[in-house]
């Protein structure tokens, strides 16, 4: 994953409407997912049955078209081949030359899309979903701030609960699919033994990507 976001550039057009979407993250689906954040990820078998029996749609041995592996019921799509990684806020702007030509995310099934959000909307999305884990668990083991480069909107804030040998984060990110132009905010689960120490800071991007 690049660890560079989308600049801006006097060619855009002023009226690109910016757009937050989001697809909450209710409590029954935040205590689903802090179940499962014991479980081991790499076992498919394992994995797919705990998804199953929450209700979640899992794809079987198939990948969906955005290689998603499973979906909430709420409309979150799930990825990740060795972890567990839901995408529950999308940050863009639509453009039809650019990396988002139409407000994919904001017209999907449970999803809803702010465009010309208020300041801070996709940060709310964030803290919401923060407020719910530290209700279910407690304050997170840590909070870490990656200053990517300068700039208040440049900033990517960790909250990670450490949880047997694994590591659950709350965090933003580079959107993939936007060719790394845009940002998401997501929930993960992945692999951190127990005794092993949280890796720098500097390299908590990559560590989360999926």
């Amino acid at each position: 994953m690049s660890d560079e976001p989308h600049d801006s550039t006097d060619d855009e057009d002023e009226d690109d409407p910016w757009i937050v979407a989001a697809c909450p993250v209710g409590p029954e689906l935040a205590a689903q997912i802090a179940g499962m954040a014991e479980l081991d990820w790499e076992d498919i078998g394992i994995t797919r049955k705990a998804m199953t029996d929450a209700g979640w749609r899992p794809n079987g041995g198939y990948l969906g078209d955005l290689n998603e592996r499973a979906y909430t019921p709420a409309g979150h799509f799930v990825y990740g081949d060795d972890c567990f990684a839901m995408p529950f806020a999308y940050e863009y702007y639509v453009h039809p030359d650019r990396a988002m030509s139409e407000d994919f995310w904001g017209a999907l099934p449970g999803w809803q899309g702010l465009v010309h959000p208020p300041t801070g909307a996709f940060g709310s999305q964030l803290e919401a979903v923060v407020a719910q884990f530290t209700a279910l668990l407690g304050p997170p083991d840590h909070d870490v701030t990656h200053e990517r480069r300068p700039g208040p909107n440049y900033r990517w804030r960790y909250r990670i609960w450490r949880r047997g040998d694994n590591a659950l984060v709350v965090a933003p990110g580079l959107d993939g699919f936007s060719y790394s132009q845009f940002e998401h905010a997501f929930v993960q689960i992945r692999p951190l033994p127990a005794d092993a120490p949280l890796p720098p800071v500097t390299g908590l991007p990559d560590f989360f990507s999926w």
